[in-house]
């Protein structure tokens, strides 16, 4: 039987990896990661996937198959250290992913699904202004779209909401939120909270995002898929769910919360959330209760 080619860029990586957990599970699908490990792990690795180390940059010589699907997650993916890092945000987000359109025009790839970011939709629709890593992954949603339409390309256009779960990084610069809580936690620290702590954030758990993407590239076709649940959290209202002490500091608060609609990925893919952010810290602090 032929399998089903797919191709996963950022496969090691926190969401990625989940993904191709799902797209594995499946044994008409041969699954191929192509990640630089920027911020992927070989920890994340998943049995029956194959793995490429490399930038998509090089995506043409690292990749001589031809994909069926192309689910294009492996870029730059933090805000605030993106300030600082703005030679390889440009770098593996422009660079990168222009490689990876030129790739699928050469190849004629019969989808591309992308994975944007849902800052895009923050300030009224002006969030790509907000810092480096905002406008590159706006510029690529404009990128994605000429190319459909310049080259008939097929291609779907989801937005991912605070990506939470297993595999998150709990340390160093580029630890998410929800990771960085629980380590402290579990380190017996204050939740440190940038002020003022009300910024607000939807925060969906990475297995239903997965669900989502793989969805998307089975019934997905164009822009505008939100990835997210409706209810939103602030920091503060997160960081006293795990009980304890709360430090609040000087720092760069992030965007404001994007507007989030979520019903066109529900009434064309059928998606919907279902794991909730409260339930999954009041798992964890009964996991692991303080003494």
């Amino acid at each position: 039987m032929t399998k089903k080619m797919i191709l996963v860029t950022g496969g090691a990586g926190h969401v990625g990896s989940h993904l191709v957990e799902l797209l594995v599970s499946d044994p008409a699908n041969r699954v191929i990661s192509l990640d630089n490990y920027f911020n992927g792990s070989e920890q994340n690795h998943v049995p029956g996937a194959e793995y490429r180390r490399g930038h998509t940059r090089d995506i043409e010589t690292l990749v001589p198959e031809n994909p069926d699907v192309l689910f294009h997650l492996g870029e730059y993916a933090r805000i605030t250290p993106s300030f600082e890092d703005v030679a390889e945000v440009y770098d593996m987000n422009i660079t990168g992913t222009f490689a990876v359109a030129e790739f699928c025009r050469k190849r004629r790839v019969p989808k591309l699904v992308y994975a944007a970011s849902s800052t895009r939709f923050a300030i009224e629709g002006n969030g790509r202004h907000q810092n480096p890593y905002s406008f590159t992954k706006a510029v690529n949603v404009d990128l994605i779209k000429d190319y459909g339409d310049w080259y008939d390309l097929p291609y779907v256009i989801c937005y991912f909401y605070n990506a939470f779960g297993p595999r998150e990084k709990g340390n160093g610069k580029y630890a998410t939120l929800i990771a960085k809580f629980e380590q402290q936690y579990l380190r017996g620290e204050p939740l440190t909270v940038v002020k003022p702590g009300t910024q607000r954030r939807a925060f969906t758990h990475v297995k239903d995002l997965a669900k989502g993407i793989v969805l998307a590239g089975e019934k997905g076709l164009g822009d505008g898929y939100a990835l997210g649940t409706t209810v939103s959290h602030s920091i503060l209202e997160i960081a006293e769910a795990f009980g304890g002490p709360i430090h609040l500091v000087e720092g760069y608060p992030g965007r404001e919360e994007s507007a989030n609609d979520p019903s066109k990925a529900r009434e064309e893919l059928g998606w919907q959330p279902t794991l909730d952010i409260m339930d999954y810290i009041a798992a964890f602090v009964k996991e692991n209760p303080r003494g």
